[in-house]
């Protein structure tokens, strides 16, 4: 199949991270793939150093002609068989002009629990553009179905995201870990990876460390990410006594050296695209305590493969927590339950061949083709 990816998103996300992958895994599965983002986009930039073919785009409003004219050209020119977008707006402003142009399928994706509009343009253009859809979760899928009862129930299919699960488990790095953040072997440590933001609610557990520190009084939190509670959350830790036993790490990139190293991953979000650090925890044996929020429940079995909690109650969450923090055995347990969930649904090569089978159902299973799946270029237009 030939493939074309098409996100108008300036920053980096999940989706973005979503689409960058999918391309690579596909064109080394012989398909020809492409990729338009907006131009010097984050997308763009990771796209070009990866060696995907990508054409840079000026994104204006709803009503872009000159884009609608590049994407139409793109896909004649290349032969699109699928066209894959990551917003409503590309899909308004791509997926007329690729059907034009001979496309079989146009394909927008979900990675969030976000609503379709109600818009006339948004029924147009998912009932009658759009020959299906991916969602990340059944959660959201159900919001998709939900906000838009006019959308067949059986145009949207759940493809759960995968990881690179063989980048995990390394348990030979964890006393250098713990070496390097001043722990030892029997220091009991609660991780977190997450932008420092209210929606991840990382204040819960530093609100539950003064508990924690009364029974194990060398307990640790270890933090990764930046933003914008960051001094709240350290002025919050002095207020309750616990300042030094919390340490923010900012950003990283031994996440998963780190996730080795430690006890438990703590994950209270009060909402959540995509929990990808729930799954590197789980691969990379560690047991979980989580927020029962948005999609995590389809993660985290509740006491298989660690335990779901409300995401505002601070006395179950310590219990919890200390419950694991504890119990070795219990840590073993949940940690290995965990590690083969991963293996069975979050697998990067099951993610891939998900998406290429849905796309060659959606697109009549057309001639697999290699043109210009090894080729590096750019075409900036609009």
């Amino acid at each position: 199949m030939n493939i074309l990816f098409a996100s108008c998103i300036e920053h980096w996300g999940g989706g973005e991270n979503w689409m960058l992958s999918a391309a690579l895994g596909l064109r080394d599965r012989g398909h020809g793939v492409r990729l338009a983002a907006r131009r010097g986009s984050e997308l763009h930039k990771r796209g070009q150093a990866a060696g995907l073919a990508v054409t840079g785009i000026r994104f204006h409003g709803d009503f872009d002609p000159v884009a609608s004219f590049t994407f139409w050209r793109l896909c004649r020119r290349h032969r699109i068989d699928v066209l894959c977008t990551n917003m409503d707006k590309v899909l308004r402003i791509a997926g007329p002009a690729a059907r034009l142009a001979g496309v079989d399928a146009v394909v927008p994706r979900r990675g969030s629990e976000m609503p379709i509009g109600n818009r006339i343009s948004h029924k147009l253009t998912w009932k009658h553009i759009a020959a299906g859809a991916i969602a990340n979760s059944e959660a959201t899928r159900r919001t998709m179905l939900e906000s838009a009862p006019w959308l067949p129930a059986d145009q949207v299919r759940v493809i759960y995201n995968g990881i690179d699960l063989e980048r995990y488990a390394r348990p030979e790095t964890r006393e250098a870990v713990r070496g390097m953040m001043g722990s030892d072997e029997d220091t009991p440590v609660i991780g977190m990876v997450g932008e420092l933001t209210g929606r991840k609610n990382h204040m819960l557990v530093v609100r539950c460390l003064p508990a924690i520190v009364e029974r194990l009084p060398d307990a640790q939190v270890w933090i990764v990410g930046e933003g914008d509670q960051r001094e709240e959350l350290l002025d919050e830790a002095e207020h309750l006594g616990v300042r030094d036993h919390l340490h923010l790490l900012g950003f990283r990139d031994d996440v998963p050296e780190l996730l080795g190293a430690v006890d438990v991953l703590a994950h209270p979000a009060l909402m959540e695209g995509f929990g990808y650090v729930l799954v590197e925890a789980m691969a990379s044996g560690r047991p979980v305590v989580a927020a029962a929020t948005s999609n995590i429940p389809e993660i985290v079995v509740d006491g298989l493969t660690g335990y779901l909690c409300a995401p505002e109650d601070a006395e179950i969450w310590t219990r919890r927590l200390l419950e694991v923090l504890e119990d070795g055995a219990l840590q073993q347990r949940l940690g290995q339950a965990g590690q083969q969930r991963a293996q069975e649904l979050f697998s990067f090569e099951r993610m891939i061949s998900e998406v290429e089978a849905y796309f060659g159902e959606l697109a009549g299973d057309p001639h697999p083709s290699t043109t210009g799946s090894a080729a590096k270029s750019e075409d900036t237009i609009g």
